[in-house]
């Protein structure tokens, strides 16, 4: 199965978000139709996932289920599609479904974990997190989210180590060195913040708003 669409979530200050490309989630989701087998469909809603077309995914992801109800793919693929259109209740639905198809499915633990995030649920985010690093401990984005969700709880010494792991695992993971600025930062730890963010900024070159707010953050820091 490939990797998850949804990697790692990002800190801005006490607020988070999830970053995720919301491109084509306007419009309504054509009626899906049962023509042709579930993996051709699934293919194409793939292509229509990777095009933006994200109404037209739902629907060829739904006619993979309604083909073959037993497709972990299929329910893992359409909750992608219906987090990315903003319907968190039926992502999280379709990763649970998932799960009891494939318990192994670290992208789907990993995913739902996301969305718990994202609807303010941090002790459950956090125990997906938890078992997503079970099954694949060596996997720096999820240890990222889980400091991310750490942060969340004001759990700042677990969330610490949690960025520093990401950091061993990846050391040009930028994302880890934005979350351990902000940890640092919140335990009053200035010149930890100071160093961590401007590692942020050095590997950071393409995402403006996350530089923006790394500077905002340096800028307060440095303040006399």
């Amino acid at each position: 199965m490939n990797r998850s669409l949804i990697r790692q979530l990002f800190l801005w200050g006490a607020a988070a978000l999830i970053f995720v490309s919301l491109s084509g989630c306007g419009g309504s989701i054509p009626e899906p139709t049962l023509e042709g087998d579930a993996e051709t469909r699934l293919t194409q809603g793939r292509q229509y996932l990777e095009q933006g077309k994200i109404n037209d995914a739902i629907a060829e992801f739904q006619a993979v289920i309604r083909l073959d109800p037993g497709s972990a793919e299929g329910h893992f693929r359409l909750g992608n599609a219906y987090f990315q259109r903003g319907q968190l209740e039926d992502a999280a639905k379709e990763f649970q479904k998932t799960l009891e198809l494939d318990a192994n499915n670290m992208d789907a633990r990993s995913n739902l974990g996301a969305v718990y995030y994202e609807q303010g649920q941090f002790d459950k985010a956090a125990t997906e997190f938890g078992q997503a690093i079970s099954m694949q401990p060596d996997d720096a984005d999820i240890h990222y989210n889980l400091g991310a969700t750490y942060v969340q709880q004001l759990k700042l010494d677990p969330a610490i180590a949690e960025f520093k792991e990401a950091i061993r695992l990846d050391p040009n993971l930028a994302s880890a060195y934005f979350g351990l600025g902000n940890a640092f930062k919140l335990q009053v730890k200035t010149q930890e913040a100071i160093e961590a963010l401007e590692k942020f900024l050095a590997l950071n070159s393409s995402d403006a708003q996350m530089r923006a707010i790394a500077e905002s953050l340096l800028t307060e820091l440095k303040a006399p």
